[in-house]
């Protein structure tokens, strides 16, 4: 055997081997370049035309809300629509595949999968056309409709593409302004409420008259205008619409604004839960807990504060307690200082603090609704109190309490029509002489 011949030939098939992969390299390097396929701005875009396996949907554009027109009318999902927009309207490619395509059928761009229509108003629209997926990496191919070039599109933009009708349409179909709502009425459970909302606050008007809580009405009124669908079903009349168990709904709530009223029914069908929007010509499927935020008692949504307040927006306070009393007011400094004088005192703040955060924490044990004896008030508080919305407006809050009865204080908020029983630890954070609310003395002073 002839070494010498066995080393050349496998030299020589060696050298071939590195020429023949680097013209491949340098061809493939021709063609592996990033690039942009479409460049128009997105703002510009009026309506998008989409064709793919789930069918044809058309979507237009107007107040800076995106309609569907097909195959329904309805609003649409406005960040699909977006996200559709941020990947095509600058459509970057990955790879150029081909310069001048011929045999598009290698690229199922013959008969393209999908077709994305961007009309854009002043400007010449685009057309894109994607075709099979590359089962390297799941990317896709794509052209435009105007030309010959066939590139590689990652595959994230191609997702966005490939959805159907549901995923296409705004779900939220209760349209609601929460900060617009002035009044609500619902009927859960054989019990009926009703609220209303007068200078920025809630209050509960039936079944009884009180202070609501905000939080409470506040978490209903975030949980209808984030309501989604689950599914649509079409329900044009009473009859279809006995079929999602709405003939003897669970709930049904009323929701004003000025100029504006929103009514819904929910019913329960075996184990799912439908809603229905009065005027819509849709049923919609929704999630099991939303009815759950309209229930409980009255109880549940009253306030318990005896006056809703915050310690550090109040700018005078008065205080009688029997035959001591006291009226301080915060100065242009912010600091405290009596209204009258009081020979070598001066305000305590940090204990005007603590009185003004008992007053403000001070809850009821229990409301004493109706008409009910009048003890005899022994204290009252009368505060100055700053609007949060407008820090040059006071209101006025008032605090009566009463001496111990039995086991409790009772309380009063001349602005409300009924009584509350506190605790009767609430009189032994109540000052009873003015060294109470006076600042301490200086250790050592007198001697």
């Amino acid at each position: 055997m002839n070494w010498k011949k066995i080393l050349a030939l496998a030299l020589l098939l060696a050298i071939l081997f590195v020429a023949i992969l680097y013209v491949d390299r340098r061809a493939k390097g021709k063609l592996a370049v990033e690039g942009t396929l479409i460049d128009m701005p997105a703002d510009s875009v009026e309506r998008i035309e989409l064709r793919n396996q789930a069918g044809k949907f058309v979507f237009s554009r107007r107040d800076m809300q995106w309609y569907l027109l097909e195959p329904l009318a309805a609003k649409a999902d406005k960040v699909a629509l977006e996200s559709i927009l941020d990947n095509f309207c600058a459509l970057k490619y990955d790879r150029l595949v081909a310069e001048n395509a011929r045999g598009l059928k290698d690229f199922g761009l013959d008969s393209p999968e999908i077709e994305l229509k961007l009309l854009a108003k002043g400007q010449p629209g685009a057309t894109v056309l994607l075709g099979m997926k590359n089962s390297l990496d799941d990317s896709s191919y794509a052209m435009l409709a105007a030309g010959g070039k066939v590139v590689s599109i990652a595959a994230y933009k191609r997702n966005d593409l490939e959805k159907g009708l549901f995923a296409f349409r705004d779900k939220k179909f209760l349209e609601i302004d929460v900060m617009a709502v002035s009044a609500l009425d619902y009927r859960v459970g054989g019990k009926a409420l009703a609220f209303t909302k007068k200078n920025g606050q809630w209050l509960l008007d039936k079944p009884v008259y009180s202070m609501a809580q905000d939080a409470r009405v506040s978490d209903i009124l975030t949980a209808a205008s984030t309501l989604e669908a689950l599914s649509f079903a079409a329900a044009p009349d009473a009859a279809a619409r006995r079929g999602f168990g709405l003939e003897q709904p669970l709930l049904s709530a009323e929701f004003r604004a000025p100029g504006s009223v929103r009514r819904i029914t929910v019913g329960k069908k075996g184990e799912r839960f439908y809603a229905w929007v009065e005027g819509a010509s849709e049923i919609c499927e929704i999630a099991r807990d939303f009815p759950d935020k309209f229930s409980g008692d009255a109880a549940l949504f009253r306030e318990k504060k005896v006056a809703n307040f915050y310690a550090f927006d109040v700018r005078e306070l008065a205080f009688r307690r029997g035959p001591f009393s006291f009226s301080v007011r915060k100065n242009a400094a912010g600091a405290w200082e009596f209204a009258k004088p009081a020979a070598g005192k001066k305000p305590g703040a940090d204990k005007i603090e603590r009185l003004l955060s008992a007053l403000a924490d001070c809850e009821a044990k229990e409301f004493i609704d109706g008409p009910r004896p009048q003890p005899g008030f022994t204290t009252r508080v009368d505060l100055k109190v700053e609007d949060p919305a407008d820090p040059e407006k006071l209101g006025t809050v008032t605090m009566e309490f009463s001496e111990i009865v039995g086991e409790s204080v009772i309380a009063r908020n001349p602005a409300l029509p009924y009584d509350f029983k506190v605790g009767r630890e609430i009189l032994g954070k109540l000052p009873g002489r003015i060294d109470d609310i006076a600042e301490d003395a200086p250790a050592g002073a007198g001697k």
